[in-house]
């Protein structure tokens, strides 16, 4: 119980960290949903920064610390940054049209969540990777690259992978003084309340009818929660990347605003500080929306380079550094690129879709049709680039190339999936009709002439 309330209480410590930054990321039309999933991401990666800093600084980690630091910053950020209430927009309410398709969505995450605390679906990985990671750094209370590094690991424990999800073990290991899974295993409960939020979030705003909006929702938790139940997905990493995708659609879907690049970017450096796989998508999402223009603009300016980029920048390059520096890089992607692998490759990839998926994944097939309509587009283009590059890694892999898709594409399909689900739920519908966007930095002055 202790443990439960430990966790409970750092998640609610993040999103009131990441509500202080709500001036910077708060556009007028964003509803609660998305402005509570938004700040929440704001809020792990302003965690994951902070630790960053603290083990750059040669400081252990320590319930203490920890909290002084993150109130500290909070205060800062509330006394020095613009604060939404004082920007003009009011302040967004719940939904309270809440549904059939809610409820059912509701019903299946507490079904979830009450398996995961049972570890009766733990993924593996918890056991030989992000929990042995987590469990390490709550006891050395820092990122311990040097102990990553050493020899007999192998590849197993992933040793290149970004570290936000074991720093969110040890951190709520800390404050509860111990080490227990069961308790952690509600990170995964929240990743998943998060992409339900998110989901419902951008199909409103794609203008989806009540009931499309109902039976997305519904949908998509069913379809998760059975892959996830199925496949044993508590506890891993990849509902980050999955919720990164869908957080990331609302602001793709109205004109560019600096809100929406802000949103992109801390939902882009929250992909990259959860897998190696998040670096790539964080590239591919802030490619989608520098695609798109500021009304009136016919250029990319410097102040939208900085907001779209510069929180996966801060998090990635401090990465990168330790990575080279203690020579972590895996073996997996060290071969040349083979045609020759596409008939094990194609024939692995089309017995998972039909398989774990139960079928839903065949909607990534969709993703020429969503870069057709412009509402789509850069959703198509942000998924459909991830999913080439993960074809890119199974073609120049110098691992078993038939294990290698089964045991991790299933997985991989967990970042795509839902947002594609949703990409192809609002292509039918006319988008709603969007706020006035904030003035850019330099844009939007009318010539004086």
């Amino acid at each position: 119980m202790i443990a439960c309330l430990a966790v409970l209480g750092l998640m609610l410590l993040l999103f009131l960290v990441g509500s202080r930054f709500s001036g910077l990321l708060t556009a007028p039309g964003d509803g609660a949903l998305q402005r509570i999933v938004v700040h929440w991401m704001a809020g792990m990666v302003v965690f994951h920064l902070l630790l960053t800093l603290l083990d750059s600084a040669g400081l252990r980690w320590s319930p203490a610390i920890l909290l002084i630091s993150l109130g500290l910053l909070a205060v800062l950020a509330h006394r020095f940054l613009p604060q939404a209430s004082a920007r003009g927009p009011e302040r967004a309410k719940l939904p309270s049209d809440l549904g059939w398709g809610d409820e059912l969505a509701l019903f299946t995450l507490a079904v979830f969540a009450l398996m995961a605390l049972t570890l009766w679906i733990t993924t593996p990985d918890f056991v030989y990777h992000w929990g042995l990671k987590g469990e390490r750094f709550f006891l050395s209370r820092h990122v311990d690259y040097a102990w990553l590094a050493r020899s007999w690991h192998g590849q197993s424990i992933h040793p290149d992978y970004p570290n936000l999800l074991p720093e969110l073990y040890a951190a709520s290991s800390l404050l509860a003084r111990r080490f227990d899974p069961p308790a952690l295993m509600l990170w995964s409960a929240l990743f998943f309340g998060m992409m339900l939020a998110a989901a419902r979030e951008a199909l409103g705003r794609a203008g989806a009818s009540p009931f499309v909006r109902q039976a997305g929702v519904a949908v998509l938790a069913l379809a998760v929660a059975a892959f996830a139940l199925r496949q044993q997905m508590a506890g891993g990493a990849d509902w980050m990347l999955a919720l990164a995708l869908l957080a990331a659609i609302p602001p793709l879907l109205r004109p560019p605003d600096p809100e929406g690049d802000l949103q992109i970017g801390v939902a882009a450096a929250f992909a990259a500080a959860s897998k190696v796989e998040g670096v790539a998508l964080a590239g591919f999402l802030i490619l989608a929306q520098m695609a798109r223009l500021a009304p009136g603009r016919r250029w990319l300016s410097w102040e939208r380079l900085l907001r779209l980029g510069l929180p996966a920048a801060a998090v990635a390059i401090p990465w990168y550094i330790q990575v080279r520096r203690y020579q972590l890089f895996g073996v997996l992607n060290a071969d040349r690129f083979d045609w020759g692998r596409a008939e094990v490759i194609f024939p692995a990839m089309s017995k998972i879709v039909l398989g774990p998926w139960h079928g839903f994944a065949l909607v990534v097939l969709l993703l020429p049709l969503l870069a057709l309509r412009r509402q789509t587009r850069p959703l198509a283009l942000a998924a459909g680039g991830q999913l080439l590059f993960y074809l890119w890694i199974y073609f120049t892999s110098g691992f078993d190339t038939r294990f290698y898709v089964a045991s991790s594409f299933p997985r991989l399909l967990l970042h795509l999936v839902p947002a594609v689900l949703v990409g192809a739920l609002m292509a039918p519908h006319p988008p709603a009709p969007s706020p006035i966007p904030s003035p850019q930095p330099g844009e939007g002055e009318k010539d004086p002439k």
